[in-house]
This record gives C-alpha cells, structure tokens and sequence, in this order.
C-alpha cells in the first residue's frame, strides 16, 4: 500500500498542475489574438468571428471568460476588439449599443446567450 502512494500524490499534483495552467495558456493566447486584431482585419475577414469587448464591462465579464476557457484548445482563430479603442463612429458602423458584440458575415450580435454565442463560434472560418 506505501508503495501506491508516492505514484497517486503524483498523478495528483499533476492533474492540479495541469487544472492551474490551462486556463493561464487559454489567457495567454486571448493575448496574442488580441494584439493580432484590428479592424482591418475584421473587414478583410468577415467570416471569422469578431468579439468586440470592454475590460470592465459587468457582461463582458460574466460571457467571456466562460467562453474562452470551453473553447480555448480549439485551432480557431477570433478576432478580439477592445472597444475603448475604437471611435464611436466606428462602433455606431458595427453597431455595438452595449458590449460584448459578436460580429459574423457583416452581422452584429449584442447577445449574452451561450447557445447563440456556441453556435457563432462554430460557424466562424
């Protein structure tokens, strides 16, 4: 039984490790898809889906992250927008009212429902 131990606290610490990182390397790449996006590239691409956000939007907050980490092994590319950058012109021409704003094939989503969302990131490109 000593024997088994060792090998368990292991696999243990391990499977903790493991739980702690994932969601600092689905983060990390949120990052590098953020520093990678414009609105040029929203444009130039409208069938990859664009998330338009707010850093200290209570929405943006309870939606995205929720989002990020179901989906974030998956080899798809998003578009990430952080509308504190954008002029207003530029969000009355995407039309975000209030964020998060999921946008696909020149249509905006003001929406915090998980199944549209799903079904959003599922059809992007």
């Amino acid at each position: 039984m000593k024997q088994l131990r060792k090998p368990i606290k292991l696999l243990i610490l391990s499977i903790i490790a493991l739980c702690m990182l994932y969601p600092l390397f689905v983060f990390g790449r949120l990052q590098g898809w953020e520093k990678a996006s414009s609105v040029e590239e929203m444009i130039n691409k409208p069938n990859r889906l664009t998330i338009i956000y707010r850093n200290h939007c209570p929405r943006c907050n309870k939606t995205l992250p929720k989002l990020f980490l179901e989906h974030g092994m998956e080899n798809k590319k998003v578009i990430l927008i952080n509308a504190d950058n954008l002029s207003k012109e530029e969000l009355d021409e995407l039309d975000v009212q209030k964020t998060p704003v999921f946008r696909i094939n020149k249509h905006s989503y003001n929406t915090m429902d998980h199944g549209l969302i799903n079904e959003l990131w599922n059809k992007s490109k």
